[in-house]
C-alpha cells in the first residue's frame, strides 16, 4: 500500500502483471505526454528491468513462423480478412481468429506472433489492392489489441 502511484494510477506491482505489449503501450503513451509526470512513468518502466519494447516480428526459420505463413496460405485466411475490413475492422481481427484456432497457446503467449501476424497481414491486404487506412482497435476476444484497417486502392 505504500507503493509510488504515477500518472494514469499505475504502480510498479500493477505494471509488472502487464504483458510486455501492454507495458510497451504504457510506455510509449508516457512518453507522448512530453510531462514530467508522464518522462517519471516512463523512466519508472525502464527502470523496472522487464521487457517493455514492442516485440520484433519472429527470425526467419522459426517453426513458429512457418506455422503462421501456413495459415495465411489458406484461402480462409484472405477470406477473413476481407470479410473483417468489409465489416468495419481491420483485417488483423478475423485473421487472429483463425491464427487463435489454429495455433492456440502457442500463437497467444509468442510475443512476437502478434506482430510477425501484422506484418504478413500487411504484405496479403496490399497483394489483394488495398491500402492502408488507419488503424482501429480489434475487438476484445482478438489477441492483437489494434490493427491497420484497410480500404480498396
Amino acid at each position: 500500500m505504500n507503493e509510488e502511484v504515477y500518472i494514469g494510477g499505475w504502480t510498479l506491482s500493477r505494471l509488472r502483471e502487464r504483458s510486455q505489449n501492454e507495458r510497451h503501450a504504457v510506455w510509449k503513451r508516457a512518453r507522448s505526454l512530453h510531462s514530467a509526470e508522464g518522462n517519471h512513468l516512463a523512466r519508472a518502466i525502464e527502470m523496472l528491468g522487464l521487457p517493455y519494447a514492442e516485440p520484433e516480428p519472429l527470425p526467419e526459420g522459426d517453426p513458429l513462423l512457418d506455422r503462421l505463413k501456413a495459415v495465411f496460405a489458406e484461402p480462409s485466411a484472405r477470406s477473413a480478412a476481407i470479410e473483417a475490413t468489409l465489416d468495419g475492422l481491420p483485417a488483423m481481427a478475423g485473421i487472429d481468429t483463425l491464427l487463435h484456432d489454429e495455433l492456440g497457446e502457442e500463437y497467444r503467449l509468442n510475443t512476437s506472433a502478434v506482430p510477425t501476424a501484422e506484418a504478413l497481414t500487411a504484405a496479403l491486404m496490399t497483394g489483394l489492392g488495398y491500402v492502408e487506412a488507419g488503424r482501429k482497435e480489434l475487438p476484445k476476444r482478438c489477441v492483437a489489441r489494434t490493427g491497420i484497417f484497410w480500404k480498396r486502392g
